[in-house]
């Protein structure tokens, strides 16, 4: 089944195209290599949230899952990664039944549909956003070592057990070690049975005082609308007179290096649709006649996140050319800009044997739809109406 919209503007696609990122594509195109750019202003604003991520639950459910992992008896470090990643398997469909209907998100859905797993299991999708929110313990710990440790741990308890009543053993926690992975934190449920993807109060309280204490994210764009009970439809409608003024100003850099980049993206498209395409021709002269250059602080943009040289260095004379009015050299510049970074893989200019889609023709939003999705979830476990 194909699904279409009356395109009555460049804006309201734009919010469909976004809404349709929510709904689980997760591309993160950079046919022009300014992925720098973008992953830097989203590490600064929404830390911890990466595009592949779904829903909050998976960053309780993981320190859940290696809770049982500690209780089983493995005899090789190795059997516990493969538990773990079974046990997530076998919780698809307690996820289903137990969660709204059609509720999105839900990791292995689409997989169980068709008899099978998915490859990229929660516990390697989430884990980076844990050690950030400082669920996990130790910021530097892998998730191989994670597992490790969970296979000491489950080691020793089967020690204690063997020698249960020997006066060696009187403190049965004191064999157990004290590498602690996850901060603590229990489901007050039947786990294998009960579990739907939508927050306990606990579990929501658990997560924002995470999000709003820990070193990473206390200080940022994310934790600022948790602790605002805030809630925006889209990046660039985000107030910026309630924010804080370290806060405003990294939003402020990435929303205009978002519409500046924005004229690259749509100038990129009518190269690549042969001049064919007439909503990105006309979005690209909108922007070309209404973006001011004069406004853009470009070397505020870049400094803050030590832009690399080459990157900043297309961005300039991409902005240099435009202003020249030079649309020949731009073309080449753009063509030549995806050639270095894709490569073989490079669209432009090739022979029209092809079918033509248009490339990122939303503008940049740093993560902003997946974060708010977190957060989202969050605050509706704490009884928020958002």
């Amino acid at each position: 089944m194909q699904l279409g919209w009356i395109d009555f503007s460049r804006e309201e696609r734009n919010k469909v195209l976004a809404a349709l990122q929510l709904l689980g594509e997760h591309l993160a195109l950079d046919e022009l290599g300014i992925g720098y750019i973008r992953d830097a202003y989203a590490d600064i604003l929404f830390p911890g949230i990466s595009t592949i991520q779904t829903r909050a639950k998976y960053f309780v459910l993981i320190p859940y899952i290696f809770g049982k992992a500690e209780k089983e008896k493995f005899t090789r470090g190795r059997e516990v990664m493969d538990w773990v990643n079974r046990y997530q398997d076998k919780l698809v469909p307690t996820l289903i039944e137990n969660s709204e209907l059609k509720a999105n998100g839900i990791i292995g859905r689409e997989a169980l549909r068709q008899k099978r797993t998915v490859k990229n299991k929660p516990t390697s999708i989430y884990w980076g956003g844990l050690r950030t929110f400082e669920i996990v313990r130790n910021s530097g710990l892998s998730l191989s070592q994670a597992c490790q440790i969970s296979f000491e741990k489950s080691q020793k308890r089967k020690e204690t057990e063997l020698l249960d009543g020997d006066e060696a053993y009187d403190d049965k926690t004191a064999n157990q070690g004290d590498q602690v992975i996850f901060s603590p934190i229990l489901p007050g449920y039947d786990l294998e049975n009960a579990t739907g993807i939508e927050l306990t109060r606990d579990e929501a309280q658990f997560l924002y005082g995470k999000i709003t204490t820990a070193s990473k994210t206390k200080n940022t764009l994310m934790a600022f609308m948790l602790k605002e009970k805030k809630h925006y439809s889209g990046f660039f409608e985000i107030d910026t007179e309630i924010l804080p003024p370290q806060i405003k100003q990294d939003y402020l850099l990435s929303r205009s290096f978002a519409d500046f980049i924005e004229g690259a993206h749509l100038r990129y498209n009518v190269i690549y649709s042969g001049g064919e395409d007439p909503d990105m021709k006309r979005g690209f002269e909108d922007w070309r006649t209404g973006f001011d250059f004069e406004k853009f602080d470009a070397d505020a943009v870049y400094q803050r996140i030590n832009c690399p040289k080459e990157t900043k260095s297309f961005c300039e004379n991409f902005a240099e050319l435009i202003q020249s009015g030079d649309m020949e050299s731009v073309d080449e510049l753009l063509v030549a800009r995806e050639k270095n970074v894709k490569q073989d893989r490079s669209k432009l200019r090739k022979p029209a044997d092809f079918h033509y889609k248009a490339v990122h023709e939303y503008k940049l939003d740093f993560r902003f739809f997946r974060a708010s999705v977190i957060m989202d979830d969050i605050l509706r476990g704490l009884g928020e109406n958002v």
